[in-house]
């Protein structure tokens, strides 16, 4: 029996034509009912733990294939994705992948899964790169690459005074409607606008 996975991490991938729907499409073209596909959006592909993974995993039965738009759709970590590969294959289930032609069923296309689940880590480490270069680049010229601040130098002034007041950041976190973390970066520059006055 046919089963189907599809996974999106970001909704830049959505654009650039790896959507749930476009995946989905694909997949039914190649024989998988829509009942029988599985899916995990905005789920990271360098780890197994994703429940529309774990439900499939649950449903194959030996003799099912497990279809899937393209490898880099399984995963972005080699050795999940070689690790998961051997369990499915020690249950008699296989891959099939439809833009790389990958059948796991098949010696090569077994070799073939894992130099693109290894091309798909390798992909993601030099998107890493890149995005922490086009950071520091930013940063040497002047540009601000942080998300801009959802509180006001008036509110983060309040943290600071509640919090030494001997209030927790539980309690602050509290009144001001924001979460630990916020706390912490609303003190930080209170702190900070304090210091430079």
């Amino acid at each position: 029996m046919l089963y189907g996975y599809i996974r999106v991490s970001t909704g830049t991938q959505a654009m650039h034509g790896y959507s749930l729907e476009e995946q989905k499409r694909a997949l039914m073209n190649a024989g998988v009912e829509e009942k029988r596909i599985f899916e995990d959006a905005g789920k990271t592909g360098t780890n197994f733990n994703r429940d529309g993974w774990i439900n499939l995993t649950k449903a194959v039965r030996e003799g099912d294939t497990i279809v899937c738009y393209s490898m880099d759709r399984l995963g972005r970590n080699f050795n999940e994705i070689v690790l998961n590969m051997n369990v499915l294959e020690k249950n008699g289930i296989n891959i099939r992948t439809i833009r790389e032609n990958v059948d796991t069923s098949t010696p090569t296309g077994k070799m073939q899964a894992q130099i693109l689940s290894a091309v798909a880590e390798m992909e993601h480490a030099l998107i890493l790169e890149r995005t922490a270069a086009g950071r520091e680049a930013a940063k040497r010229s002047g540009k601000v690459c942080n998300r801009p601040k959802t509180y006001t130098m008036r509110k983060a002034r309040k943290a600071l005074e509640y919090r030494e007041q001997g209030w927790t950041i539980d309690d602050i976190a509290v009144r001001l409607k924001t979460s630990h973390a916020g706390v912490y970066r609303m003190i930080a520059d209170a702190k900070k606008e304090r210091e430079n006055a």
